[in-house]
C-alpha cells in the first residue's frame, strides 16, 4: 500500500541568516521528510523588515531565491500574488499551515507576539526562534495555540537546537523542576573567556560584532537581558511560574569586568554570567548574575561560544545539557525539530 502524501505549506516571518539557514536544511531533507512522514513541502511566503514580501500559492522558487541572495536583495521580485499592506495581511494571505516566526528579538516582545498571535487565531501551526514574544506573552500565546488547536513550539528560543523543551516534555514525565543553572548567552561567555587571556573588553566586543555573534543591539547581550529572556521562557515553560525579563535580577559586564575576570584566574577561579532560577516558597526567582566559581564547577569549563544548562528535578536529580561552539545552523535545526514534532 503506498503511503498517502501530504502537502504543508511553510510561511517565514524573517529571512536572516537562520531562516536562510533553515530553508537550506529543508531542500536538504525534503526526500527524508518525504520518506518518513509521507510530506511534501513549499514555502508559499516570505515576509522581512529589509527586504520586502513575497507570497506565491505554487510555491516560492526557494533555490533561486537563496542562490541570488545579496545583501540589497529585494523579494518583491518573486511576488506572485494579493498586496500586502502590512505583515498581518501577509499572514492571512499567504496560504501557509505553519508559520515560521523569525524576526529580531525586541525586548517588549512587539511585534513578533502580534505576528503569533494572528497566526495562532487564523489556525497556523507557529515555530519560532523568538524570544522576545514567548518571555513576555507565554500566557496568552499558549493559552491561544489550544483554544485554536494548533502548536506554537519554541525549541530554537533557549541554546539554539539543544534539546531542552523537547527532552522534557518527552522524555520526563511527571517530573518537578526543582531549578536551574547556566550559561545561557553566548557573547557575554566569549568575552570573559576572551578576557581571561588578557583580550581588552573592546577588542573581544568588535570581533563578536564582526562575526555575527551578537544580537542586533549589543547591549541587550551585555547587560544580561538576552540571558533574562531566556532564562524566562525556561522558567514559564518549565517550571510552571510567570516570570518575565523585568522580573529577573541582572548583571552587566563592561570592561570594567576585566580586573574581576584576571584577578579570579589568579585565585585559580573562573567568572562567569550565570543565569538561575530556584523556587522559594511558591515563587520562583530568577537571576543573572557574575559569580566567581570553582575551577571544578562544570560551569567554570564552558569557554568561548559554549553554553550549558544544569536542571534540578525530583526524579532524575540532576540534568546538563552543553552546546559546543553553537553556530546559526543548530538554531535552523531547533525549527526543523519542532517541525518533525508537529508532523508527529
Amino acid at each position: 500500500m503506498e503511503q498517502e502524501i501530504r502537502q504543508i505549506n511553510f510561511a517565514f516571518m524573517g529571512f536572516g541568516h537562520v531562516g536562510r539557514a533553515f530553508a537550506r536544511l529543508l531542500i536538504n531533507r525534503r526526500n527524508w521528510l518525504l520518506k518518513e512522514y509521507g510530506v511534501e513541502w513549499k514555502i508559499t511566503g516570505i515576509a522581512t523588515k529589509s527586504h520586502g514580501t513575497c507570497i506565491d500559492h505554487a510555491g516560492l522558487p526557494i533555490r533561486k531565491i537563496l542562490g541570488s541572495w545579496k545583501r540589497h536583495s529585494n523579494l518583491e521580485n518573486f511576488h506572485n500574488g494579493p498586496v500586502c499592506a502590512s505583515h498581518t495581511d501577509f499572514i492571512r494571505q499567504c496560504g501557509a499551515d505553519v508559520l515560521f516566526e523569525m524576526s529580531v528579538l525586541d525586548l517588549s516582545g512587539q511585534p513578533a507576539a502580534t505576528y503569533i498571535r494572528e497566526a495562532l487565531g487564523a489556525g497556523l501551526n507557529v515555530i519560532t526562534t523568538n524570544k522576545g514574544p514567548i518571555s513576555t506573552h507565554f500566557r496568552a500565546l499558549t493559552k491561544l495555540a489550544r483554544l485554536r488547536d494548533v502548536e506554537l513550539l519554541y525549541e530554537g528560543t533557549v541554546m539554539d537546537g539543544a534539546p531542552v523543551f523537547n527532552m522534557v516534555r518527552q522524555n520526563l514525565p511527571a517530573t518537578r523542576i526543582r531549578s536551574l543553572r547556566g550559561i545561557l548567552n553566548s557573547t557575554t561567555n566569549y568575552i570573559l573567556t576572551q578576557m581571561e587571556q588578557g583580550t581588552p573588553f573592546e577588542s573581544a566586543l568588535e570581533y563578536a560584532k564582526n562575526a555575527g555573534l551578537t544580537e542586533a543591539d549589543p547591549r541587550l547581550d551585555l547587560d544580561g537581558w538576552d540571558a533574562a529572556a531566556k532564562l524566562s521562557v525556561l522558567i514559564q515553560a518549565l517550571m510552571g511560574a510567570t516570570v518575565k525579563p523585568k522580573d529577573i535580577e541582572r548583571s552587566s559586564i563592561s570592561e570594567e569586568t576585566g580586573k574581576i575576570v584576571r584577578a579570579a584566574v589568579r585565585r585559580d577561579r573562573r567568572l562567569r554570567a550565570v543565569a538561575r532560577a530556584y523556587r522559594q516558597g511558591g515563587r520562583v526567582i530568577g537571576k543573572v548574575e557574575l559569580q566567581e566559581l570553582e575551577i571544578f564547577d562544570p560551569l567554570a569549563a564552558i569557554r568561548g561560544l559554549s553554553n550549558i544548562l544544569i536542571i534540578n528535578t525530583d526524579t532524575v536529580r540532576e540534568l546538563a545539557i552543553v552546546e559546543n561552539n553553537p553556530s546559526v545552523d543548530q538554531t535552523a535545526f531547533a525549527l526543523f525539530a519542532d517541525l518533525v514534532s508537529l508532523l508527529e
